[in-house]
Protein backbone atom coordinates (compact mmCIF):
# COMPACT_ATOMS: atom_id res chain seq x y z
CA UNK A 1 0.00 0.00 0.00
CA UNK A 2 1.21 3.47 -0.93
CA UNK A 3 2.30 5.41 2.17
CA UNK A 4 0.67 8.47 1.18
CA UNK A 5 -2.09 6.66 0.53
CA UNK A 6 -1.89 5.35 4.06
CA UNK A 7 -1.62 8.95 5.57
CA UNK A 8 -3.87 10.33 3.97
CA UNK A 9 -6.66 7.69 4.91
CA UNK A 10 -5.31 7.57 8.37
CA UNK A 11 -5.69 11.50 8.51
CA UNK A 12 -9.50 11.44 6.98
CA UNK A 13 -10.16 8.75 9.78
CA UNK A 14 -8.59 11.15 12.24
CA UNK A 15 -10.56 14.66 11.28
CA UNK A 16 -13.72 12.37 11.19
CA UNK A 17 -13.09 11.41 15.16
CA UNK A 18 -12.58 14.47 15.41
CA UNK A 19 -15.46 16.47 13.89
CA UNK A 20 -17.75 13.77 15.87
CA UNK A 21 -15.71 14.74 19.49
CA UNK A 22 -16.87 18.43 18.82
CA UNK A 23 -20.06 17.84 17.84
CA UNK A 24 -20.59 15.76 20.92
CA UNK A 25 -19.09 18.11 22.88
CA UNK A 26 -21.02 21.27 21.10
CA UNK A 27 -23.54 23.49 23.11
CA UNK A 28 -26.25 23.87 20.77
CA UNK A 29 -28.37 26.75 22.52
CA UNK A 30 -25.53 28.99 23.05
CA UNK A 31 -26.99 31.67 20.75
CA UNK A 32 -29.82 32.11 23.14
CA UNK A 33 -27.02 32.96 26.23
CA UNK A 34 -26.89 36.06 28.10
CA UNK A 35 -23.15 35.34 28.84
CA UNK A 36 -21.04 36.73 26.21
CA UNK A 37 -18.67 34.40 27.27
CA UNK A 38 -20.64 31.12 26.30
CA UNK A 39 -21.66 32.68 22.92
CA UNK A 40 -17.98 33.55 21.78
CA UNK A 41 -17.38 29.71 22.98
CA UNK A 42 -20.40 28.76 20.98
CA UNK A 43 -19.66 30.66 18.11
CA UNK A 44 -15.91 29.45 17.97
CA UNK A 45 -16.97 25.75 18.18
CA UNK A 46 -19.52 26.27 15.39
CA UNK A 47 -16.76 27.96 13.29
CA UNK A 48 -14.24 25.40 14.06
CA UNK A 49 -17.24 22.56 13.18
CA UNK A 50 -17.80 23.85 9.88
CA UNK A 51 -14.00 23.84 9.28
CA UNK A 52 -13.53 20.67 9.62
CA UNK A 53 -16.78 19.83 7.28
CA UNK A 54 -15.61 21.65 4.50
CA UNK A 55 -11.85 20.13 4.76
CA UNK A 56 -13.37 16.93 4.63
CA UNK A 57 -16.10 17.27 2.30
CA UNK A 58 -14.94 19.80 -0.50
CA UNK A 59 -11.09 19.03 -0.01
CA UNK A 60 -11.26 15.46 0.98
CA UNK A 61 -14.26 14.31 -0.61
CA UNK A 62 -15.61 12.10 1.97
CA UNK A 63 -19.69 11.93 1.79
CA UNK A 64 -21.41 14.13 3.37
CA UNK A 65 -24.49 12.22 3.63
CA UNK A 66 -22.49 9.44 5.47
CA UNK A 67 -20.92 11.97 8.06
CA UNK A 68 -24.42 13.87 8.86
CA UNK A 69 -25.92 10.63 9.53
CA UNK A 70 -22.98 9.93 12.08
CA UNK A 71 -23.11 13.25 13.18
CA UNK A 72 -26.65 12.32 13.93
CA UNK A 73 -26.40 9.63 15.72
CA UNK A 74 -23.78 10.70 18.39
CA UNK A 75 -26.15 13.40 19.14
CA UNK A 76 -29.57 12.62 19.76
CA UNK A 77 -32.01 15.61 20.03
CA UNK A 78 -32.23 17.72 22.78
CA UNK A 79 -34.90 20.13 22.38
CA UNK A 80 -38.23 19.84 21.41
CA UNK A 81 -37.90 21.96 18.71
CA UNK A 82 -35.26 20.18 16.86
CA UNK A 83 -32.75 22.67 17.47
CA UNK A 84 -30.07 20.24 18.01
CA UNK A 85 -30.53 18.31 14.28
CA UNK A 86 -31.57 21.15 12.70
CA UNK A 87 -28.46 23.05 12.95
CA UNK A 88 -26.38 19.75 12.17
CA UNK A 89 -28.15 19.81 8.77
CA UNK A 90 -27.58 23.49 8.40
CA UNK A 91 -23.43 22.67 8.88
CA UNK A 92 -23.87 20.19 6.07
CA UNK A 93 -26.15 22.24 3.44
CA UNK A 94 -23.63 23.64 1.31
CA UNK A 95 -22.40 19.39 0.75
CA UNK A 96 -25.56 17.80 0.42
CA UNK A 97 -28.34 20.34 -0.83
Amino acid sequence: MNKDFQAEAYNECEMIEELLQRVERHDFSYMYSDDHRSWMSGTKSEEMIEQVIHSLCSVMKVDAYSLVAQCLDIRSEQYTDGLTHKTIKSWFKPYIG
